[in-house]
């Protein structure tokens, strides 16, 4: 995955969404994680995210921010943090879906 332009596409006027998910059935891993970057009525950016085994509610949290390049520092961090999963639990994510909007906010 490109950050830099997955950051682009997600803070894009019209917002973006992502969905990752990271699989291996043999340990019983199967875990998943979604982010949507939209504007709010105000015209803040807002980032929501969740995450949490593959069938369950999981947990979520969401930020706001004035503008796009404000968002872009703890959008980057979140990111990082998913590419690094083959070193915290041994199974990279991988996109199952990335579209203009999940329409759940």
């Amino acid at each position: 995955m490109d950050i830099e332009r997955t950051l682009d596409r997600l803070l894009a006027p019209e917002g973006g969404s992502l969905a990752l998910e990271a699989r291996a059935p043999e340990r019983g891993l199967a875990r998943s994680w979604r982010m949507v970057v939209d504007r709010d009525l105000f015209g803040r950016i807002c980032l929501v995210w969740s995450w949490g085994r593959i069938g369950t509610r999981g947990q979520g949290k969401s930020l706001s921010f004035a503008d796009p390049q404000a968002a872009r520092g703890p959008l980057r961090a979140l990111l990082q943090r998913r590419l690094r999963a083959p070193q915290r639990i041994a199974v990279a994510y991988r996109s199952v879906e990335a579209g203009q909007h999940l329409h759940w906010i």
